[in-house]
């Protein structure tokens, strides 16, 4: 029955109705008697509904009521993919596929179903082995202050040491956050920036070694180390940051960026830690 469509199998009853042979309607479709009469027999049963094509593999899985609210709230909150929500709702006790989650998502137009999906790529990450091996910053326009955004990140754990908003990207305020960074979780051996005017003299005059912040660095017996010119993913895990926040605060779920740091360093599942939290694993490694 399955070697014949649906088409073929109307037609096969059709003719049936109509009076033709079993035997004529069989050679005509280059099957056996028997498959005609099963036919015949399943749709007298069935109706036209049972002519139609079988779906194969598992039957789709029926989420619970409760469990799609959930799943679509998290979605509006904070925007997460399926793969970051299935991670969520382990935590939850509740075990539910991404592919199940997508499905979900993109029945309520949270996502468009992507028609062209790409095999996995093989990522390459680049990451120090321990907490305070190194910090990343940058500043950021905010668009939700209309001011400048500068944080500290650490590059093994991705906890943010210290973060501010401020009228002015300067290298006052960029040394005041190291500081305030250290006072709380330690000095780091070295800092990466790109080649701002904060971090870095764009000058010829001048000699780095006499900016404001190599010099503060230096009194702090920490190392400078720069990013290489027009290549971000030197410096990506800040810019990722930036990415990442400007995205989740957008959803309106946070009133301001304290209670968002306190939730991507305490609560948010990140991917490359393995769906742990930055806490998480800053308190792994440096108990």
């Amino acid at each position: 029955m399955y070697k014949l469509n649906f088409k073929k199998r109307v037609w096969i009853v059709k003719q049936y109705l109509n009076g033709t042979l079993t035997s004529k309607i069989a050679m005509s479709q280059s099957v056996t008697p028997r498959t005609v009469q099963m036919l015949i027999k399943s749709y007298k049963h069935g109706g036209w509904d049972v002519l139609k094509d079988h779906k194969t593999g598992r039957p789709e899985t029926q989420l619970n009521k409760n469990a799609e609210i959930i799943i679509l709230d998290i979605r509006k909150r904070f925007g997460y993919g399926a793969c970051h929500i299935e991670e969520i709702l382990k935590k939850k006790g509740f075990k539910i596929s991404h592919r199940q989650i997508e499905k979900l998502m993109i029945r309520n137009t949270l996502v468009k179903p992507n028609v062209k999906k790409q095999k996995s790529r093989k990522w390459v990450r680049y990451e120090l082995p321990n907490p305070n091996d190194m910090w990343h910053t940058d500043w950021s326009y905010d668009p939700f202050t209309g001011k400048q955004l500068s944080v500290y990140i650490d590059d093994r754990t991705r906890l943010i040491t210290s973060f501010g908003i401020f009228k002015r990207a300067s290298a006052d305020n960029t040394i005041a956050l190291l500081k305030v960074g250290i006072a709380n979780y330690g000095k780091p051996k070295s800092v990466m920036t790109d080649h701002g005017s904060q971090y870095y003299a764009n000058k010829g005059s001048i000699l780095q070694s006499n900016t404001q912040f190599r010099i503060a660095l230096d009194v702090l017996g920490i190392k400078h180390y720069l990013a290489r010119v027009n290549r971000p993913q030197t410096n990506g895990k800040v810019e990722r940051f930036f990415l990442t926040y400007k995205t989740e605060f957008g959803t309106g779920t946070f009133s301001n960026i304290k209670g968002y740091i306190r939730y991507y360093n305490e609560e948010r599942l990140h991917m490359s830690l393995g769906y742990k939290t930055p806490k998480e694993v800053w308190n792994e490694l440096v108990s």
